[in-house]
């Protein structure tokens, strides 16, 4: 399926199959959503918006994190382009806060997913709470696309 859509393969190229099913809108979800602004003394913590949305589908836009070493079916959304250097930097990187890890769907989990530079839209299942991923990061906030057709250009390669 990945060579028929030319999913995430293309960076010039919208991401979706002309034969995508019919779905309820998604929730629109920003980074801003995240926490709570200012931040306390107990760190950062989610918003209601954040919380509220857990377990439902969601549409968010963003920027693929530019990695080094990317791990297979996975990759990071951020608000803003941002690129890390894993072997340089090892964890002490620039992540936001606020970032997305997308899972691919179970059927593509061992493939890599080429950078693109143009700003997205992901559309997938919201998933919260702590997760070790690949590479011993920790995930709070994570998105289960049901297809690959979940992921759209909105604008033009960098």
């Amino acid at each position: 399926m990945l060579a028929r859509c030319a999913a995430l393969a293309l960076a010039a190229a919208p991401l979706a199959c002309s034969h995508a099913p019919e779905r309820a809108p998604a929730a629109e979800l920003r980074f801003s959503d995240f926490y709570v602004l200012p931040i306390g003394r107990m760190g950062q913590q989610p918003t209601e918006t954040l919380l509220g949305l857990d377990g439902k589908r969601v549409a968010i836009r963003g920027y693929m994190v530019a990695e080094e070493e990317p791990f297979p079916g996975l990759f990071i959304l951020a608000p803003l382009p941002v690129r890390l250097a894993e072997r340089a930097d090892g964890p002490a990187d620039y992540l936001p806060p606020a970032t997305v890890f997308v899972h691919l769907p179970a059927s593509h989990r061992d493939e890599l997913v080429r950078h693109l530079g143009s700003p997205l839209e992901v559309t997938g299942t919201l998933e919260l709470g702590p997760r070790e991923e690949q590479g011993d990061r920790v995930s709070y906030v994570r998105l289960q696309l049901a297809d690959l057709e979940s992921v759209q250009t909105i604008g033009r390669s960098n």
